[in-house]
C-alpha cells in the first residue's frame, strides 16, 4: 500500500475513526486502525471495539492500494506531529513508512488477517433495511438534549443507551437514570411501516452528535438486525474530507415504559425566563455542596435558596408568572442545569404537584422536548 495525501486530511480521518477504539479492548488488534487505499483514489480509515465503529475517507493519491493495520494511539499522535503539507503513507515487511519533508518514521504494523470485519460492512449484503433521513443540525440537537439523561451504571445497562421509537415520519428519543427522564420527538423523513423500538448506546450517541456538530449537512440512518448505522455528508472540516460512517450495536433489554411516568398536567404551573434561572441556579448552587439541592420557593416571584453546613448559604429572587398554590421544591442543581439549558425557547415552564412528585420543565409553547426530573426530598 502506498499514497500521498495531505497532513490535514490524514489526521481529521485518524482522530475521528480513533474515537471507536475501546480502552477496555478484548482483542489486542482492535487498539488499532484500519486504513485502506483504493484504486480509485480515495482511504478508508476505520476502527471497531465490536460495539461501535467509526469509519471515514478522504481524498489521496494512491500508488498502491492496499490494507494496512497501525497501532491507533502512536500512528494518532504521529500524525498530529507531522508538519503541516503533503504526506507520504506505505507499507511492507509488517512496517509502515510515514515520509513528511526530510522526515521519515517507521511504525510496526498489526497483522491484518488478525483485525475482524467492520460490523457495518459485515451486514452490506444482506436486506437493506430501514432507513430514517433528518437534518444534522435537528438530529444533534435532539440527541444533545436527552443523551446526557442515560445512565452511566452498568449493573442496569438498558439504562445507559437511549430508546429510539421510531414510525413513518417520525421518531421519539427517550433516556433515564431513574433521578431524571429526557424525552424529544422529531419529524423524519422515511421510517419503518410498523413501529419499531431499538436501545443505542449513549457512548455511540455522544459521537455522533460531535460528528454532527462538526458541520455535518444530513445523516441517514438504516437500522438492521442488531445495528444501526448512520451516513454522515459533510462531517469533514478538511476539502478531502468524504462521508463518515458511524455504527453501532444495540443494547439487548427492555426499556422502561417511560410513557407512564409523564404526568398529564399539574395545578402548579412557572412561566420563567430561561437564561435569568439558568444563572441564578448556577450561582444558589455553589453554595449546595455536598450533595445538598437547591430549594426552590413558587410563587408571583421565585425564590432560589441553598444551605450547606460549614459552608454557607444564599438565595435569589427572580420574577416569574405563576398559577397555584404555594409551594416549595428542591432539585439537584446540576441535573436541573442539565435540562433547562437544553431548552431552546426564551421561557421555560416548570409543573410540579407537590414536593415529592416527579416535576416536569418543558419550553414555553414547545411540547417535542420535555424534561422530567425528581425531587430531592427535604425537611
Amino acid at each position: 500500500m502506498k499514497f500521498r495525501c495531505e497532513r490535514d486530511d490524514l489526521l481529521e480521518a485518524v482522530q475521528f475513526a480513533s474515537r471507536a477504539i475501546s480502552n477496555r479492548a478484548t482483542l489486542p488488534v482492535l487498539s488499532g486502525l484500519r486504513i485502506d487505499a483504493t484504486a480509485e483514489g480515495g482511504v478508508d480509515v476505520a476502527a471497531t471495539d465490536l460495539e461501535l465503529t467509526m469509519k471515514t475517507a478522504f481524498k489521496a493519491g494512491v500508488d498502491e492500494p492496499g490494507t494496512v493495520i497501525v497501532p491507533g494511539r502512536l500512528f494518532g499522535e504521529m500524525s498530529r506531529s507531522l508538519a503541516t503539507g503533503q504526506v507520504s503513507v506505505a507499507s511492507g515487511d509488517g512496517e509502515v513508512e510515514i515520509g513528511s519533508g526530510r522526515g521519515q518514521f517507521r511504525v510496526k504494523a498489526l497483522a491484518p488477517d488478525d483485525y475482524p470485519a467492520l460490523p457495518i460492512e459485515e451486514r452490506e449484503d444482506r436486506s437493506a433495511g430501514t432507513e430514517i433521513s433528518v437534518g444534522a443540525a435537528s438530529l444533534g440537537t435532539a440527541l444533545s438534549q436527552v443523551v446526557r439523561s442515560a445512565s452511566t451504571d452498568e449493573s442496569r445497562q438498558v439504562l445507559t443507551g437511549v430508546l429510539w421509537e421510531m414510525e413513518a415520519g417520525a421518531l421519539t428519543l427517550a433516556a433515564t437514570d431513574s433521578y431524571r427522564l429526557a424525552v424529544r420527538s422529531l419529524e423524519v423523513e422515511g421510517g419503518p411501516p410498523e413501529p419499531k423500538k431499538v436501545i443505542l448506546p449513549a457512548r455511540g450517541l455522544g459521537e455522533l452528535v460531535r460528528a454532527l456538530q462538526s458541520g455535518a449537512s444530513s445523516v441517514k440512518a438504516t437500522v438492521k438486525e442488531n445495528l444501526i448505522s448512520f451516513a454522515i455528508a459533510g462531517a469533514g472540516k478538511s476539502q478531502g474530507a468524504g462521508e463518515a460512517v458511524i455504527g453501532s450495536r444495540f443494547i439487548e433489554g427492555e426499556f422502561p415504559d417511560y410513557r407512564k411516568l409523564i404526568p398529564s398536567g399539574y395545578a402548579n404551573s412557572l412561566t420563567v425566563d430561561r437564561e435569568a434561572l439558568l444563572e441564578v441556579v448556577k450561582r444558589v448552587g455553589l453554595l449546595a455542596q455536598n450533595n445538598m439541592p437547591v430549594k426552590m420557593q413558587l410563587g408571583p416571584e421565585l425564590e432560589v435558596s441553598a444551605h450547606t453546613p460549614d459552608v454557607g448559604e444564599g438565595q435569589e429572587i427572580i420574577d416569574a408568572d405563576y398559577k397555584g398554590e404555594p409551594l416549595v421544591i428542591a432539585f439537584n442543581a446540576g441535573f436541573f442545569n442539565d435540562g433547562g439549558s437544553v431548552i431552546e425557547a426564551e421561557r421555560v415552564v416548570l409543573e410540579a404537584g407537590d414536593g415529592l412528585k416527579p416535576a416536569v420543565l418543558r419550553g414555553e409553547g414547545d411540547q417535542s422536548f420535555t424534561y422530567l426530573l425528581m425531587p430531592v426530598r427535604v425537611s
